[in-house]
């Protein structure tokens, strides 16, 4: 017991000591809200924009008004049915080049700033990504005030993954979180209100995402992503810093930042095989949760949805609302249902929510699906609380950031693989690409069942080894 205290486990026997919250704390809140809200409607724009350059450089805008509507046509005889499907693929393989070139640098830069803000603090650890976000918003704001190439746009996407983007902000919100909670309920509350906030942050993105495009355009759109990011900038120079240390940054080597990161995956330590276990599942459940964002749009913008920019920034929104709803409720089955039970639970809901959507032949089948989908956030949610429960506190900074890279990974993975695999398949098979989304989550599901029986194993292990020391000492006594 002692060894483990030492090193933090169980985090419940050591003293736990937090900062006092104040009004300033508070805007915390308002800054996660409004950096998801930029990305969503960046984002959002990025695809829909790549979608009419590609229409655009092959010269059949014909068929298509201004900035505001899809080349769309359902009879598959017709030579415009073969340009869309056209323009689908030679889209989805310029987005899957752009992410790729955002997802290799975040991959180090997730791992490095998750570590950096254990010693010098979480602000640091927001202000990269925001300046991120303002060089990409700006640079997409002149590449179509300038009707540059669209590749040009990989630049961008390089900057930002470089910043790292949105995954350094998450790591960054929950490091804030755990600063300010103790262990136990505290703790996964603290963690079940970042959630919340993302939620609404993409729900309000997805929301005015489709007007933002359909009343401003792209142009001004971006504009608008500037200005939200440069508010950022402000917010986070006034939010208090809930890291105490007077340590520099080049108090050690970056490698040993980088080890730092990775330190609870390669450490000797009983709990290891938990970390290493609840590690994959959770990339298992986040690939295809950002895969499906990267092809989703080029999918209802198809055949035989045809939906235009507002009606996706309203599904996205749903989506995201219902999700928010599943993490709202999660307190109040935590009263009747442990986090493992609300992970299987989370697993068949996200299972059910690919399986509609990859057989749905009208709008009405798409919307019903992200109410089956309520419940599918909960395996990251509430892989993320176990961990954050296993770790200790001088190393939460780290262990959020080794779930950043593992973030910046599945978008490296999810957004190239899920664009390739769809600009493949998209002429024979649209719907295949749902069907290997609910695949992975499968896969999660049974990976997490071995580590629910080897966690069952160890407890009648330690059942059996109590029982043969009280029947010893009967003997003893006999």
């Amino acid at each position: 017991m002692t060894e483990q205290v030492k090193k933090g486990r169980p985090a419940s026997q050591v003293e736990e000591s937090v900062q006092r919250l104040t009004c300033r704390h508070f805007l915390m809140p308002i800054i996660i809200i409004l950096m998801i809200y930029g990305n969503v409607v960046l984002g959002t724009a990025e695809t829909q924009y790549g979608y009419y350059a590609v229409q655009r450089q092959k010269n059949i805008t014909s068929v298509v008004s201004a900035s505001r509507q899809s080349l769309c046509e359902a009879n598959t005889s017709s030579i415009r049915f073969k340009q869309q499907q056209e323009v689908q693929s030679e889209t989805a393989n310029w987005s899957a080049y752009c992410h790729l070139a955002q997802s290799i640098p975040v991959l180090l830069m997730s791992l490095m700033v998750g570590s950096w803000s254990d010693k010098i603090g979480r602000r640091t650890a927001l202000l990269v990504p925001t300046i991120g976000l303002i060089f990409k918003s700006g640079f997409f704001a002149l590449a179509i005030k300038l009707e540059w190439n669209i590749y040009t746009l990989i630049i961008a996407y390089f900057v930002d993954g470089l910043c790292g983007m949105w995954i350094s902000l998450i790591a960054a919100s929950y490091s804030f979180a755990a600063d300010l909670t103790k262990y136990g309920k505290s703790r996964l509350l603290g963690i079940v209100l970042i959630e919340i906030m993302l939620g609404v942050g993409v729900t309000i993105g997805a929301l005015s995402s489709g007007y933002v495009i359909k009343y401003l355009g792209f142009l001004y759109g971006a504009v608008l992503v500037v200005s939200v990011a440069c508010l950022l900038v402000l917010l986070i120079i006034f939010l208090p810093e809930s890291v105490q240390t007077t340590e520099k940054l080049t108090s050690i080597s970056q490698l040993e930042y980088l080890k730092n990161a990775l330190s609870i995956y390669i450490e000797k330590d009983p709990l290891r095989y938990k970390y290493i276990i609840l590690a994959v599942v959770f990339a298992l459940n986040v690939l295809p949760s950002i895969g499906r964002g990267n092809v989703q749009s080029l999918y209802v913008m198809n055949s035989p949805f045809c939906w235009n920019a507002v009606y996706i920034g309203l599904f996205g929104a749903l989506i995201s609302f219902a999700q928010t709803i599943g993490v709202g409720l999660s307190r109040l089955l935590y009263k009747c249902m442990s986090k493992r039970a609300m992970i299987i639970l989370g697993s068949i809901s996200a299972i059910a929510y690919y399986l509609i959507t990859a057989v749905a032949i009208n709008d009405v089948m798409l919307f019903i699906s992200p109410v089956v989908g309520l419940f599918g956030i909960y395996p990251i949610t509430l892989i993320r609380a176990m961990m954050s429960q296993l770790t200790p506190k001088d190393k939460q900074g780290a262990m959020f950031g080794s779930l950043g890279a593992i973030d910046a990974v599945c978008s490296l993975i999810g957004s190239v693989a899920s664009n390739v695999l769809y600009g493949a398949t998209v002429s024979i098979n649209d719907w295949l690409i749902w069907a290997v989304f609910g695949g992975f989550h499968v896969a999660g599901l049974l990976l997490f069942g071995l580590l629910l029986y080897k966690e069952a194993a160890e407890k009648r292990k330690i059942k059996d080894n109590t029982t043969e020391d009280v029947k010893l000492v009967y003997v003893v006594k006999l």
